[in-house]
């Protein structure tokens, strides 16, 4: 039975869950599209603008909408959830019309969850531009809030040449599963989850996850058992954690009912309640131990009957590439050129589909404008198998692209200014939105990211090492770690420090060796926190440049930037950044260090009551 507010009945919550996994049943989308909930958006937003709801009833309704709160007054973030990162020609377009009917900016931005973000949206046209997502088959529900964030999935799912299964049909069930459903809807805290079919490497940033699920296979008599290796508790913000082993193999049979198992013990740990900062199953797992934890998750798991994923599987439609055939005449790039070889080397991947590549679209910054969705959209219905996928590293990936076919696809992207080489090099630099959005943004991690960027460009040979190459560089605007700085060879996170005049410089703090991506879970590293030391943001360039020169010029043979740094330790380095906070200590007043990346006016620290934690 349900009641009502205004016109809109509400409907029991265990009912959108069932109508929402029947829907799934039957629908392309891995998240089905209810315009129900569309409809309680317009009322609720109608409601809250007339004064007749206050803020603290509408801002959880309005985040489980995946409509966030911004910087900025009396304009949202719509944050569409893309769950795997999987992107069809179809929803690029979707895309492309959002950023040039509703962003003023004229373009998305692609997270380091595998998102699309459009910024500055006033709230009245949220519906209009949830419901335009919708007929495309994409979806912002539980994009924010205290809910299941999206899922993230490999951009090489199906075609890696090492992965062990293509775990997407997995994953889907997991979001159908976990949408809506009455337990996910007020956690202590958002919670984040993975999904990869490799386990010699990490596509997906596991090890700072809420939960992974790692593909595995079992013998169980004569055949070979699906399931996966579970890993929980990883997190970054100020209370950086690696993921621990949960389970070593849980059956595809029972990986929901594991799933809805540790998803009570979060949501009935009633200590974690007590302060949302805190309110993380990472500080669960590090306050009672893993191994209690999982006495926990067993004990309910004993009340758990069975969950059949299978139903909640079927992705086919998604999941069926069928690649163009090049024609013989094509020239293939044989006169391509030295951009267009450089470009292959750093941006094409073979599958390991014989004959078929992945390409790697670097998005600088994670931006893509109106113009490029459109053009995307063409790329991939000509040149792939009919789908892209968004990635961690904020860029994007096509899929199923015919040898012949790589040097047109290089020409199309150069058209919209999409084919800038150095995919997952030192120059593929990684930062969240900082204070060009978000509330809690201290710098403006976006403009440093451009000025690191264009400082790369400028080195003579140095960028074109092969060691400095595969250096990885995050920065966050603020400790959260949005941009993932934590697990990055250099990283950098929003700060402030004082004048000589007691005004305040913009700053960054400074982690070293880092690492995710080029090995297992269970060897990423969480970057060592260089205490007390606070970079001018118009600085950090030029010490991007002293410790790369410093990491060529003094390891030996072959050594990675982490071995190196484990050799010799980060006393030099130290050192290095100590120098430039100096320089903050004898700032001129007015002189340029009081300016941040991006501005004309003089910085002072501003930082509002984020929604994370509403």
């Amino acid at each position: 039975m349900s009641t009502r507010t205004g016109n809109i009945p509400v409907i029991p919550q265990e009912q959108i869950h069932e109508e929402s996994m029947e829907l799934a049943k039957t629908s392309s989308a891995i998240i089905p599209f209810m315009d129900y909930e569309i409809q309680r958006l317009e009322e609720e937003s109608a409601a809250f603008q007339a004064g007749e709801q206050d803020q603290a009833q509408f801002t959880p309704f309005r985040l489980k909408q995946g409509v966030y709160g911004q910087r900025q007054a009396d304009v949202q973030m719509i944050r569409v959830k893309i769950p795997g990162g999987i992107l069809t020609a179809d929803s690029l377009e979707a895309l492309g019309k959002v950023a040039k009917d509703y962003a003023p900016l004229e373009r998305g931005h692609i997270t380091t969850r595998e998102n699309i973000q459009f910024h500055h949206i006033p709230l009245d046209q949220c519906p209009e531009v949830l419901r335009l997502l919708g007929d495309a088959g994409l979806t912002t529900r539980e994009a924010c809030g205290n809910t299941v964030r999206n899922v993230v999935g490999a951009p090489a799912a199906g075609v890696c040449v090492d992965e062990i299964f293509d775990p997407t049909p997995h994953l889907a069930a997991y979001v159908r599963f976990g949408v809506r459903h009455p337990i996910t809807q007020n956690f202590p805290r958002k919670f984040k989850t993975a999904f990869t079919g490799c386990d010699s490497h990490d596509h997906v940033a596991a090890a700072i996850q809420d939960l992974t699920f790692v593909s595995q296979y079992r013998q169980k008599g004569d055949t070979q058992e699906k399931g996966f290796k579970v890993f929980v508790g990883g997190g970054t913000s100020i209370m950086p954690r690696l993921a621990k082993p949960l389970y070593e193999f849980v059956s595809e049979e029972d990986y929901l009912r594991v799933t809805l198992a540790i998803w009570t013990v979060f949501n009935n740990a009633e200590s974690l309640r007590k302060n949302r900062m805190m309110a993380r199953i990472k500080v669960l797992v590090d306050k009672i131990g893993i191994d209690p934890f999982r006495e926990l998750v067993d004990a309910e798991l004993a009340q758990i009957g069975p969950i059949d994923p299978k139903p909640l599987m079927d992705v086919e439609e998604l999941q069926r590439e069928v690649p163009p055939r090049p024609s013989s005449a094509g020239s293939n790039g044989q006169n391509g050129g030295g951009q267009y070889d450089k470009w292959r080397k750093t941006n094409v991947e073979e599958q390991k589909q014989k004959g078929f590549y992945m390409v790697y679209v670097k998005a600088p910054r994670g931006d893509i404008t109106h113009t490029q969705f459109q053009a995307l959209a063409d790329i991939v219905r000509r040149y792939t198998g009919g789908r892209a996928a968004a990635s961690q590293e904020q860029n994007l990936v096509l899929r199923w692209v015919p040898e012949g076919f790589l040097h047109e696809v290089w020409q199309s992207l150069d058209a919209i200014e999409l084919s800038e080489a150095g995919a997952h090099t030192i120059s593929d630099v990684v930062s969240c939105p900082g204070t060009d959005s978000c509330k809690l943004g201290i710098t403006s991690s976006m403009g440093l990211a451009k000025s690191v960027r264009e400082e790369i460009e400028s080195w003579n040979g140095l960028a074109e090492d092969e060691g400095v190459q595969k250096i990885h560089i995050k920065i966050s605007g603020c400790p959260n770690g949005c941009g993932l700085h934590h697990i990055a060879n250099i990283g950098f996170h929003g700060a402030a420090v004082k004048g000589p005049d007691g005004q305040q410089i913009p700053a960054y703090e400074l982690f070293l060796g880092g690492n995710y991506g080029d090995n297992r879970v269970e060897d990423s590293r969480i970057g060592t926190r260089i205490p007390r030391i606070k970079i001018p943001a118009k600085v950090v360039p030029h010490i991007v440049r002293d410790i790369t020169t410093y990491y060529k010029d003094n390891r030996e043979d072959q050594e990675s930037f982490n071995q190196f740094l484990d050799r010799v330790g980060v006393a030099e380095l130290t050192a290095v950044a100590a120098a430039a906070q100096k320089v903050a200590e004898s700032a001129e007043a007015g002189s340029d260090l009081y300016i941040d990346w991006e501005r004309t006016n003089q910085y002072v620290l501003e930082r509002g009551e984020g929604e994370c934690a509403v």
